[in-house]
């Protein structure tokens, strides 16, 4: 059967890296049968842009930023509607995403060979590193991709071959159609970050999620407005503290990721000055795991509202 690949983006105002993306399409090595854009910002130069690609699909303007998790949920189900039973897979890319040639033909023939629902590439940094990484289950191979920041190296030790994981970041994921129809879209409760970490958790619980060294995909964010100690940012990171809590210690999909909870504080209390960094950590804690709920429900999106608050 013929596979039948729409790509799905949220973004919010990045016309310049929406592009880039685009534009790299066109040499991944396999036909892009579509492109869904939700557009959460409603900015007239993203519209143009995805209509200089030339990419069939739609780019969905949002009247308001409904987030990354809640943008890919959106753009997820317009294209089951838009190729209904002709869709195999849709591969779900981050706007500041950068896709290397040929790398959408060997994922879907690792994911063939492998008998997987779930493929993402070896990422890339702008420099060409080893940038994020997936949490592989072969415990050497993951010490080894932590460690290194070359991916040639990796490969010279590890090997070229598919490699099983668990959770996946959401640069570059390519998933089925049978995955998606099983186990749904993104959620949209998440507000922002760690939704790609519930997703492909959800789908690993359920089928087989691979990293395949041969693809490569390279993530280039635009530069970071405010610095590391901007308000904005540490209310994200807040989030995502809840966020994890709430995936690790209340779904039973996410308690894979339950072990790396302290990691995770240590590394806040680390970024961020203790006074504040306790409190509002203690609430991330109990707002995830006590009363069980993602940064973006209602009543319990204390982090989200600050952060609207802010920026008014």
């Amino acid at each position: 059967m013929k596979n039948c690949v729409a790509v799905v983006v949220a973004t919010y105002r990045r016309a310049p890296e929406l592009a880039r993306l685009l534009d790299s399409l066109k040499t991944c090595g396999a036909e892009i049968d579509g492109v869904i854009v939700t557009d959460n910002g409603n900015d007239p130069a993203t519209k143009k842009v995805f209509e200089q690609s030339g990419f069939p699909g739609c780019c969905l303007p949002q009247a308001e930023n409904a987030g990354c998790g809640a943008g890919l949920k959106i753009a997820e189900k317009a294209a089951l509607d838009h190729f209904r039973n002709g869709l195999t897979h849709v591969w779900i890319l981050d706007d500041d995403a950068v896709v290397l040639p040929g790398a959408l033909d060997v994922l879907l023939g690792a994911m063939q060979t492998e008998n997987a629902d779930a493929a993402c590439p070896m990422v890339l940094n702008e420099k060409g590193g080893i940038g994020n990484y997936p949490g592989l289950l072969d415990a050497e191979k993951f010490r080894a991709i932590r460690e290194m920041t070359d991916p040639a190296e990796f490969v010279a030790r590890c090997g070229s071959e598919p490699v099983t994981f668990s959770w996946a970041p959401g640069i570059a994921l390519l998933v089925s159609r049978r995955a998606i129809d099983e186990l749904g879209f993104h959620r949209d409760d998440f507000w922002v970050r760690g939704e790609d970490l519930e997703f492909s958790l959800r789908i690993t619980h359920r089928f087989k999620g691979i990293m395949v060294p041969a693809a490569n995909v390279r993530h280039v964010p635009p530069p970071a407005t405010g610095g590391a100690s901007g308000r904005g940012e540490y209310l994200k990171h807040c989030a995502m503290l809840q966020n994890l809590c709430y995936t690790g210690l209340r779904l039973a999909h996410g308690r894979r990721i339950a072990r790396t909870l302290p990691g995770n504080f240590r590394r806040f209390f680390k970024t961020w000055p203790w006074g504040p960094a306790l409190e509002d950590a203690a609430r991330a804690a109990w707002f995830g795991a006590a009363a069980g709920s993602p940064a973006g429900i209602e009543g319990r999106d204390w982090f989200k509202r600050a952060f609207e608050e802010m920026q008014s």
